[in-house]
């Protein structure tokens, strides 16, 4: 239930700061299923199989949006574009403070080129599908083991103190400063 307040709070976040995202209504239907999962893996295997993780790493706004239509069409469900940051173990990854996202949007432009935010897809049930996480954080952290690893759970189910957090809804936020380009 948290991750579902705090994407509700995004949703009107974004409407507030007229940025333009798809409404998708919620359900309680949950979408994690072994079937389910192989569909997943299947099409991330399509989509990423020749590209190296320094790719993906460094590209994660472009690669989640790249994957968001074929992901869709796989699972049969509307996905929704959720850009945030991640704790792992209650330390803030790739979070930049609200205050400072409106910053940037008002200024129509980033901080700096290296902007710390995160993006990965939600379905309506709120579970969650990341393919970039793991090995954006492996190539930065010096994490091998990490690579290529993939996220596809509801975020209240995660174990342990890893958990994420939207801010924003859509990809207008990244057009709109500049900093979303074509995979």
């Amino acid at each position: 239930m948290i991750y579902r307040t705090e994407f509700d709070h995004a949703a009107q976040r974004t409407t507030a700061w007229n940025l333009r995202h798809k409404h998708v209504d919620h359900t309680d239907k949950r979408y994690v299923t072994p079937a389910s999962m192989r569909k997943v893996e299947a099409c991330l295997q399509k989509a990423m199989g020749h590209l190296q993780a320094e790719t993906v790493a460094v590209q994660c706004f472009a690669f989640s949006e790249f994957l968001r239509e074929p992901l869709e069409e796989a699972l049969g469900v509307p996905l929704t574009y959720t850009l945030g940051f991640v704790k792992m173990n209650n330390k803030p990854v790739f979070h930049t403070p609200i205050d400072e996202l409106k910053r940037m949007l008002d200024a129509g432009r980033p901080a700096s080129r290296a902007l710390n935010l995160h993006a990965w897809l939600t379905l309506p049930s709120k579970e969650i599908i990341d393919v970039t996480f793991a090995t954006t954080y492996a190539i930065v952290k010096n994490v091998p083991d990490l690579i290529g690893r993939a996220s596809f759970i509801h975020p209240d189910d995660m174990v342990g103190n890893d958990t994420y957090h939207p801010q924003l809804l859509g990809e207008d936020f990244l057009r709109r400063i500049g900093m979303l380009l074509e995979f």
